[in-house]
């Protein structure tokens, strides 16, 4: 299906991007992760278990680092340039993201009706296997814990501005994340990333297929 573009996804000064709206309090602060997803899209895993694609592996074009990279920006906007040049071992704020191993943890602890915000983008190396039916296909996992109900997780992502968001949900299993060029026409596409000849390439937008 077309994508819509989520406004300033990427290695940019937005702080409203994605959000998780959460129906009962949490007991901690959430951790945000990314795994390999195995089921064939729009399917997804029910629950990460493994981080052997190459999206988490990387290659020998980018010192085989992870290639996704996420900021929590619930409490402030992340400032320009704010991708990290490698993953922190555990968590950290902004992380390369690779299962347990490298991730993302919320700065506070949502309350009942309250939410988390978070952007996210990738960074592919020149030598990323083309054409990939499987190699890139990942999902993004909210880790949390709870005392009493489990509360209901409402996922979203802006299509407004990011001084006055207008935010469409997000089904988990219906919707799905495209990396793309710069100046992608949203309406018409093409919906990709062109690799470069050497080193990496930072995925300039990034749009929801709805």
């Amino acid at each position: 299906m077309i994508p819509n573009k989520a406004t300033g996804a990427g290695n940019n000064n937005a702080a409203n991007v994605f959000k998780i709206d959460f129906s009962k309090a949490l007991s901690t602060a959430p951790k945000l992760e990314a795994w390999d997803n195995s089921e064939t899209f729009p399917a997804r895993d029910v629950a990460g278990a493994t981080v052997a694609k190459e999206i988490f592996t990387g290659t020998t074009g980018n010192s085989s680092k992870p290639m996704l990279y996420l900021v929590a920006t619930t409490s402030s906007a992340p400032g320009a340039d704010w991708k990290p040049a490698s993953a922190v071992a555990g968590s950290n704020n902004p992380n390369r993201l690779k299962g347990s191993t490298n991730y993302v943890t919320d700065p506070t602890t949502p309350g009942a009706e309250e939410s988390i915000l978070f952007n996210l983008g990738a960074e592919v190396p020149y030598d990323a296997t083309v054409p990939s039916a499987t190699e890139m296909a990942h999902m993004i996992q909210v880790r949390y814990t709870y005392t009493g109900d489990a509360p209901v997780l409402t996922w979203s992502f802006n299509e407004g501005s990011e001084e006055t968001p207008s935010w469409t949900e997000i089904t988990p299993g219906t919707h799905g994340l495209r990396y793309c060029n710069s100046s992608t026409s949203w309406a018409a596409g093409p919906y990709k990333l062109t690799l470069p000849a050497s080193s990496v390439v930072d995925a300039g937008e990034v749009g929801i297929t709805t």
